[in-house]
């Protein structure tokens, strides 16, 4: 093939690389950078770009920057990249080679180890210049050059052409300049020398050095050539182009990138990101430029803002499309004008002779295809047509009134004569479309109608008011309905289906829909262009619940504007090429679908978190979080360069009160704070594709217990709860036995009172009894011996009365007769006296002194005793206390003593007690005339037979009756025996009584 045509073939595919239109953005100190000298730049095997700066390494995210410069190094002033970035080994050596970093696994550190590579580096370093990447602005001082790929593949390069491999001369080229290094590049292990003088491409590899053609472009004199081993990229500036060096198929060609101005940035580092379409330029004093290359084509028809608005537009030809002003466009500007008089921007239609009718006042204008729409015919309405719609074998015209009404008109053909159905619609029409034979869909500003055979009546569909924009029909039939700030919806078996909006509400304001081939809509609004795939909303439509995810495109992406135009007919177009083309108030955007390339991240990690309090940190995977923490920021590191407002991140924590997936903002900060002690989950998920796929990983959150907040504390204080607890319940237990017990006692005591008291009843109703008996047997005997003295006194009164006064003996004979029956009486009444006082004797329990009680006595009988010339002396010892009935005791002894003085004469009388727990003992002795055996046979009798015995109260004396009938109510027993010589000993023995 010549030269010639071989160039002009190369330049003809550069220009054709060049067709995609960019947008710059530069970075430097105020908006990321850490320093504006970006030397070096690569990507390592995780996404993420990394820049090589005076004052730190810097990795990019395609949104933040993270310096690292706080290594312990002995300087920041790093330099250029090397080493191999899919075995993620990464190096970077610091000014002086000072320190050597390695970058592994996303992070920075200071290599310990030196491996084959950085040990080759450094020994050749002494000896050679290592040239492992060019600078367009560099001038080179050394003559010597190692150039390294791996540890099987290095070369020495000498300016004097000498090229050596591993060591070994392969060959001397002639004919190089002193400064050929400069325009010397790498691509593989193939080394490639340009020869301007020789117009020649030398290509080097370890076998041999061969000759190559290029494009002539290489040979010129203000080619500037970079080369970067770590990345296998290599470029030329010429001319204020920057070409991408391709080699392929044993060939070196040329790809048009962008236009760059040397004298005004001074480039110092190119990376181009295929993957991401962007083109990454380092600068030695303006920071990093970042040119993103798109593939969206914005044509406008001239400077004034005014032209380039536009609305209805039709396909012409195969890449272009005309406009109701006969201007034809493609997506290299404007191409032709036909100078169609309108006077409506809102529509234009093809007939089926694919004439071409555009609105003009009062009639309809249809320009020729036959004349090339050189030609024009005028169909006058006397009214304007405010719209036009094919129906494929009909047309409608929409006539707007004044009173904001529509008449609807049908005609069979192109000719417009004669409607065969008009219909009155009660608002402004925007939209028709067939759904049937004879069946309609009919859009307005306020609702959506349908109109059926055979009445032809208006039937409204939507419930609420509906500004319908346009109704659309895709490829499989469907229709969909689109609105002025409702969205979008899907009819469907007669019934509106509303779909999801975008996370933005733009969605809102819909304008059309056009369907690609890999089953996308894009659906142009006033901000922005979408792309959702058509079975995610269908899905949507049958069970209300699948998810619908929705990709943006915007100004970012290469528009002059957000806002796309709608409402006119037809509001988009799809070009024969496959091309789609949408209308917007800066211009009119083309775009092939299949061209245009929606990013989704591939991986992300969750390795930063800045925390607020000194002690918590992060290990491996699990965060520690002190138990009073204020809060933490974690920080989700996504590689991605595209539009963030596609990123979608949610996280969910598990654990915590609500377990719901929430949004994460695009800059990937998610706060945890007012967490209580415990284990958690972080579930984080970044949507990976348009169909809903997911990347998920997982961070342990551990947030330290207090000691009282531990399972463990809280398991003993449980335990000692529940032991105080049952201890509580023991003792209220113990405490119900106690007083139980004591109820019982207090009953039983109760009882116990209750049966000495039944018992002293009964005791006491026994003696009420016997001393009733006592008391009859006591009257009888009364009431027969008193009859005895009565009737004597009475005699001895009658005799006395019969007596002659002057008989004075006999007179006295009486008198000593009645003498001795008054005193006999004046007796047996005192004795009764004191035996009816036994029973006033109180039964109060008093402690009292009897030697006092015996002494009372002896002084009352004192008088009487003298007169017997008796003495009674008391032997109880002083003091002795008893508690028997003391008035008892003192009527007992106040008898005994009577009985003893009565029968004692010149004698003595001697009285003595003896008392222990049991027993009272009282002994009564006298030296007096004594008791006859009859009598103590009677009382000992009567003493054990009370009851049944007569009292022979005249025969016997009434104060032992008395003694005997207490003796009785206290429990008591006499005993009789003879004192020898002489008297009587009286014996009385009392038993306490005890009840119950």
């Amino acid at each position: 093939m010549p030269l010639k045509i071989y160039i002009f073939i190369l330049l003809f595919c550069i220009q054709i690389c060049c067709s995609q239109q960019t947008a710059s953005v530069w970075y430097d100190t105020d908006n990321g950078l850490p320093q504006n000298s970006v030397k070096d730049i690569t990507k390592d095997k995780y996404g993420f770009i990394w820049m090589s700066t005076e004052n730190g390494l810097v990795r990019y995210d395609g949104y933040n920057f993270v310096t690292f410069n706080h290594l312990n190094l002995k300087n920041n002033r790093f330099s250029f990249f090397f080493g191999n970035a899919e075995k993620d080994s990464i190096y970077n050596l610091t000014a002086y080679s000072e320190n050597t970093t390695l970058i592994s696994k996303r992070n920075v550190s200071i290599l310990q180890k030196k491996n084959h590579c950085i040990k080759k580096v450094l020994s050749e370093s002494r000896s050679y210049s290592v040239f492992m990447k060019n600078g367009v602005l560099e001038e080179i001082d050394l003559k010597k050059f190692f150039i390294y790929f791996n540890k099987n593949s290095y070369y020495h390069l000498s300016n004097d052409g000498t090229i050596q491999y591993k060591h070994k001369n392969i060959a001397t080229i002639k004919g190089l300049p002193k400064d050929f290094i400069l325009d010397t590049f790498c691509l593989g292990e193939n080394i490639f020398i340009i020869s301007k003088a020789l117009k020649k491409i030398v290509k080097i590899t370890s076998e041999k050095i061969t000759y190559t053609d290029a494009p002539d472009i290489f040979f010129q004199n203000d080619v500037k050539v970079y080369w970067s081993q770590i990345n296998n990229q290599s470029f030329i500036i010429q001319d204020r182009i920057l070409y991408k060096i391709v080699y392929e198929n044993n060939a070196v060609s040329l790809k048009k990138l962008a236009a760059y101005d040397l004298k005004k940035n001074s480039l110092s580092s190119i990376y181009h990101d295929e993957a991401n379409n962007k083109l990454y330029l380092g600068t030695l004093s303006d920071g990093l430029n970042v040119i993103k290359f798109n593939n969206f084509h914005v044509v406008n028809k001239s400077d004034k803002s005014y032209d380039n608005i536009f609305y209805s537009l039709l396909p012409f030809g195969t890449d272009k499309v005309i406009t109701s002003s006969g201007d034809v466009y493609s997506e290299n500007g404007l191409e032709k004008q036909y100078h169609f008089s309108t006077t409506s921007r809102y529509f234009l239609l093809y007939d089926d002779q694919k004439n071409i009718i555009i609105q003009n006042d009062f009639s309809l204008l249809r320009f020729l295809n036959n004349v090339n729409y050189s030609g024009k015919e005028k169909l006058y309405f006397g009214k304007t047509a405010s719209c036009l719609w094919n129906m494929n074998n009909y047309y409608v015209i929409a006539f707007h009134t004044a009173s904001l009404s529509t008449q609807l008109a049908f005609y069979k053909d192109a000719s417009f004569k004669n409607p065969f159905l008009q219909l009155s619609i009660p608002n402004i029409v925007t939209s028709v479309q067939e759904y049937g034979q004879n069946k309609w869909l009919v859009g307005t500003r306020d609702a959506l109608y349908s109109v059926e055979t055979p009445n032809f009546t208006l039937k409204k569909v939507s419930e609420k008011s509906l500004n319908v924009r346009e109704i659309v029909k895709t490829n499989d039939g469907s229709f969909w309905i689109m609105t002025q700030g409702n969205g979008f919806f899907l009819y469907k078996n007669k019934e509106l289906i509303k779909m999801p909006e975008d996370k933005d509400g733009y969605l809102l304001f819909s304008h059309t829909i056009l369907e690609d081939k890999k089953g996308f809509f894009w659906i142009s609004t006033n901000n922005g262009l979408f792309q959702v795939l058509k079975n995610n909303l269908l899905n949507y439509s049958r069970d209300r619940k699948s998810s619908v995810y929705y990709y943006r495109y915007s100004k970012e992406d290469g528009f002059n504007t957000n806002e796309f135009n709608g409402g006119c007919s037809p509001s988009s177009a799809i070009l024969q090429n496959g091309s789609f083309v949408f209308p917007s108030i800066k211009g009119l955007v083309f775009f092939d679908p299949k061209k245009i390339k929606s990013y989704y991240p591939q991986n992300f990690f969750m390795e930063r978190v800045v925390f607020y309090d000194s002690k918590s940190n992060i290990q491996e995977n699990t965060i520690n979080l002190e138990n009073n923490f204020y809060k933490a920021l974690i920080l989700v590191d996504v590689p991605y360069y595209a539009n963030r407002v596609n990123l979608v991140i949610e996280a969910k924590l598990k654990g915590s009160k609500n377990e719901k997936w929430e949004k994460v903002n695009s800059d990937g900060k998610y706060y945890i704070t007012n967490l209580e002690p415990g284990k958690y989950q972080l579930i984080i998920r970044v949507l990976a594709s348009p169909t809903g796929k997911y990347i998920y990983k997982t961070l342990n959150i551990d947030v330290k217990y207090l000691f009282y907040q531990t399972l463990l504390f809280k398991f003993f204080v449980i335990l000692i709860l529940s032991l105080i607890l049952l201890k509580l319940i023991k003792l209220r237990i113990r405490r119900q036995e106690l007083k139980k017990r004591e109820l019982e006692k207090i009953i039983e005591t109760r009882t116990q009172k209750l049966l000495k008291t039944v018992s002293k009843l009964e005791y006491t109703k026994e003696q009420l009894r016997k001393e009733s008996v006592q008391q009859k047997k006591l009257l009888e005997t009364i009431s027969h011996d008193i009859i005895t003295p009565i009737k004597y006194l009475s005699i001895a009164a009658k005799k006395l009365y019969e007596t002659d006064e002057h008989d004075h003996y006999i007179q006295k004979k009486h008198f000593e007769s009645f003498y001795k029956s008054s005193i006999e009486f004046y007796n047996f009444v005192k004795t009764l006296k004191e035996y009816a006082e036994i029973y006033n004797v109180s039964e109060k329990k008093e402690t009292y002194n009897i030697y006092e009680v015996i002494e009372s006595k002896k002084t009352l009988f004192e008088g009487a005793a003298k007169e017997q010339n008796t003495q009674i002396i008391n032997h109880v010892k002083n003091p002795t206390y008893s508690q028997i009935n003391q008035n008892v005791v003192a009527v007992i002894i106040h008898n005994l003593i009577d009985n003893a003085i009565k029968n004692t004469t010149n004698g003595t009388i001697e009285l003595s007690t003896i008392e222990d727990d049991s027993i009272f003992f009282l002994e009564v002795r006298d030296t007096g005339k004594g008791m006859s055996q009859e009598q103590m046979t009677y009382y000992e009798k009567l003493q054990k037979n009370i009851e049944n015995e007569k009292l022979i109260l005249q025969k016997y004396s009434l104060g032992l009756h008395l003694i005997l009938q207490l003796l009785m109510m206290i429990n008591g027993k006499i005993d009789f025996k003879n004192n020898n010589p002489y008297g009587t000993i009286v014996s009385i023995k009392i038993k306490k009584q005890k009840y119950g």
